[in-house]
């Protein structure tokens, strides 16, 4: 049995009982649904750390119990939370969208006026580097 059986057989018990347990009945009622008695207490305190199930001691005893609509609410929450930062994301690119086109404003290509100018600047920079390198021969000599 996997782990990820294990934990939906452990999780199976507590809901649909919906009742209270001590840890010998959970390793009881485990091992009577195919979970080997070893790993009970890891996977139970696995569902505990993950929050799917509860935990509390009371007196010397530790009681565990889960109910199907936590992990409803925990789907929920979830939800909730994507959708949160899905609308944040759709925000940030709207804005940056609008920045973008802020910024173009002034950079827009008429008549092909900036690719004339970048093509002269281009053959201004190649002239001025063939200069540098007639001035230095010069220097030399």
């Amino acid at each position: 049995m996997s782990a990820e059986e294990k934990r939906n057989c452990i999780l199976r018990i507590y809901q649909s009982t919906k009742d209270v347990y001590t840890e010998k009945e959970i390793i009881s009622l485990a091992t009577k649904a195919g979970v080997s008695q070893g790993a009970i207490v890891q996977t139970n305190d696995e569902l505990v750390d993950g929050n799917l199930v509860e935990k509390e001691k009371i007196g010397g005893v530790i009681y565990f119990w889960s109910f199907p609509s936590k992990v409803d609410r925990m789907a929920q929450n979830k939800l909730e939370a994507l959708r949160e930062s899905l609308t944040a994301s759709e925000t940030k690119t709207e804005s940056s969208k609008k920045r973008l086109a802020e910024v173009q404003v002034g950079r827009e290509d008429t008549d092909g006026v900036r690719a004339t100018k970048l093509a002269r600047l281009s053959e201004l920079r190649a002239l001025r580097a063939t200069r540098e390198a007639e001035l230095e021969v010069n220097e030399r000599s």
